[in-house]
């Protein structure tokens, strides 16, 4: 565990310093923001400062929490499953590590995400987090099965289980439209 948490910590500064090499001013997000992705890309994409800080440690271990400063804003194309789920403590702390670091308001990323909600993509299932006003709109405006439009932003990825050998992103269900 020690040197899980030593690796988060350098890979977080190695982060911090690559964002910090250049400031963009904060601004919301148009949809042209967003870049077409697919779930499974964003299942495996890091920014390219932090992939790099993971290259060059000499490590034997994985870490189990990664926390990125480029937040990939991604449009993916998915099927709504219907379900919903109260977001996993794990996850609530990531995106309170990221706000934290990188948001001026951090209760704007961590108030609004308390649930995630199923999507599939590819006969894959993903459980994104959403935001609460998402909740009644998705009941009264998708049926499971509707294809919808969502755009998201990665805040980072964790290991769900200690022993599971892959990482899980961490998404952020921004916005939606209905396909």
């Amino acid at each position: 565990m020690r040197s899980s948490v030593c690796v988060f910590i350098l890979l977080l500064a190695a982060t911090t310093f690559a964002h910090a090499q250049s400031p963009s001013p904060k601004k919301p997000r148009t949809p042209e923001d967003y870049y077409p992705r697919t779930l499974r890309d964003l299942n495996t994409l890091l920014p390219k400062a932090l992939a790099d800080g993971l290259a060059e440690l000499n490590r034997t271990e994985e870490p189990d929490v990664l926390v990125q400063a480029d937040i990939l804003p991604s449009r993916v194309k998915v099927v709504y499953a219907g379900a919903s789920r109260p977001l996993p403590e794990s996850k609530k702390s990531l995106i309170l590590s990221w706000a934290n670091r990188f948001a001026g308001m951090p209760e704007f990323y961590t108030v609004p995400y308390q649930t995630e909600t199923l999507f599939t993509e590819s006969g894959e299932n993903y459980w994104l987090a959403v935001r609460k006003e998402f909740l009644p709109k998705f009941e009264q405006d998708l049926k499971k099965g509707d294809e919808v439009e969502l755009f998201v932003i990665k805040m980072g990825s964790i290991k769900l289980e200690q022993t599971d050998p892959n990482m899980s992103p961490v998404l952020l269900v921004e916005r939606f439209v209905k396909q």
